[in-house]
């Protein structure tokens, strides 16, 4: 890991260098790389849904800067866990491509479905999300 990045970590966060130190090579790459990430943001936008208690509607947006949700910038009324469960590994894995240089749209599996089975079987709602990424 590079030693400014190093040392933003350490201020930043208030990591030790001993925690530093035990890092994998994903992590230290991203952090090596967090310049990158900064250059988008990530949108789960809200393709369909129907029954949702969280009151999703087709339109609203989830919008994250990295892995934290930008309040200003997301149009949702509300935040359910069981739509952030199957977000957080579709964000990831752009997070991954921003990090290794590739587009992170080119994404096989943009789509993302809460876990809500609907009530035709059984839960409430059901929301299905396209996830994007755009530069900044």
């Amino acid at each position: 890991m590079e030693e400014a990045t190093r040392e933003m970590a350490k201020s930043m966060i208030g990591i030790s260098d001993q925690e530093l130190d035990k890092l994998s090579p994903g992590i230290q790459q991203l952090l090596d790389n967090s310049a990158a990430l900064m250059g988008y943001r990530i949108v789960a936008e809200v393709i369909e849904a129907a029954n949702c208690f969280a009151f999703y509607k087709p339109g609203d947006k989830l919008v994250f800067n990295a892995t934290m949700l930008n309040k200003d910038e997301t149009t949702a009324a509300n935040i359910c866990t069981d739509a952030i469960t199957p977000l957080n590994t579709a964000i990831r894995a752009m997070l991954s491509a921003i990090v290794n240089g590739q587009d992170p749209n080119k994404y096989i599996f943009n789509n993302v479905q809460c876990l809500d089975t609907g009530a035709l079987h059984g839960g409430l709602g059901r929301v299905l999300f396209k996830v994007y990424a755009e530069q900044v």
